[in-house]
């Protein structure tokens, strides 16, 4: 896709946009004669990345309608008013039918689309799970290799599977709706747990009550939980980020929450373990690709679907078959050696 990666990287260092539109396009490629070109991309905004202050990831999750994208323009505008870079990624959710995403949260961005200072890149989730895209963690690189000192990363939105998005950030922001009648189900482990910070979007005119309520529910759920950040406490925050009310106290958690997480010398180990979370879950991805891909996984495959067309044929067995195919296929068995 791009013949001379170096002059593709020194255009995106120099702040040209459209050229790092074309670095994000090539980076999320799955053509495998883009890709070796994607990783010598990467490899120079890794070093650039060694050699400046570290940006900060943030995760921004909640079920579809609950205002983030709206909160997200809110909080990167205060942020670029205060001096900030602001990168974000959005993450859409894939049909299993089309296999199309719509792509459309810039026009829910209007003021952050068209900032200088401000960046922001929709993508497909895909196949993927976790609440994020299959190569997010290389456009966030890509952004801050470029200089972004705040990147805002929102997730497709679908629970508790969000883990993913929570390893590979710096911090994550769960956004919830009032009288959304969820507030239990939001009090039990799994997302709520990952929250450094909880808002409750949408905290105006008939909604403000329950806004309020729901903020209690969650202060004392978070009293039950045990922090997963050091010296760092969860808060529950009120916000309508259309009327812009709220933005002022969400901006000074974020900020407090930064200088927690990077004027520390756990930066750097929190860096890494990203790197290894991610190494681990993308080849991982990789790996069940290219096993069910395999000629003679697809083979079996095909066989048993077409033998157990009749019900009275357990798939059970097939199951079992084609397990026992893959681990011979990854390591082959020494009783016909023997």
């Amino acid at each position: 896709m791009v013949n001379d990666i170096s002059t593709l990287f020194s255009k995106i260092m120099k702040g040209d946009r459209v050229a790092l539109g074309q670095a994000m396009t090539l980076v999320e490629s799955e053509r495998p004669q883009d890709r070796g070109e994607a990783i010598q991309l990467l490899e120079l905004c890794h070093q650039q990345t060694e050699n400046r202050n570290k940006a900060c990831r943030l995760a921004i999750s909640g079920a579809p309608g609950v205002g983030k994208s709206t909160l997200i323009e809110a909080i990167g505008l205060k942020a670029i008013s205060k001096g900030f870079k602001v990168g974000v990624v959005t993450i859409d959710p894939t049909s299993n039918i089309s296999h199309g995403s719509i792509l459309g949260d810039k026009s829910r961005m209007p003021g952050l689309s068209s900032s200088p200072s401000a960046f922001v890149r929709s993508s497909s989730a895909g196949t993927v799970l976790g609440g994020i895209g299959r190569r997010s963690f290389e456009v966030m690189t890509l952004m801050e290799a470029v200089g972004y000192d705040i990147i805002l990363l929102e997730t497709v939105g679908v629970g508790q599977s969000e883990h993913v998005a929570w390893q590979l950030t710096d911090g994550f922001i769960l956004v919830l709706q009032p009288g959304g009648g969820d507030e239990l189900q939001g009090i039990k482990r799994g997302i709520t747990e990952l929250a450094d910070i909880v808002i409750i979007n949408k905290a105006d005119g008939q909604l403000l009550d329950a806004a309020m309520i729901s903020r209690s529910h969650y202060q004392n759920a978070l009293h039950y939980l045990t922090p997963l950040r050091n010296d760092w406490e969860p808060r529950v925050l009120l916000c309508s980020a259309a009327e812009g009310k709220g933005i002022d106290e969400f901006w000074e958690s974020l900020r407090l929450y930064m200088d927690t997480r990077l004027n520390t010398n756990q930066t750097e180990n929190n860096r890494n373990h990203q790197y290894h979370f991610w190494l681990s879950w993308s080849l991982g991805i990789t790996a069940n690709q290219l096993m069910i891909n395999h000629p003679l996984v697809r083979q079996k495959l095909s066989a048993q679907l077409a033998n157990h067309d009749n019900r009275s044929n357990p798939i059970f067995k097939a199951e079992y078959e084609i397990e026992e195919l893959m681990k011979e296929l990854i390591v082959p068995s020494t009783k016909n050696n023997t």
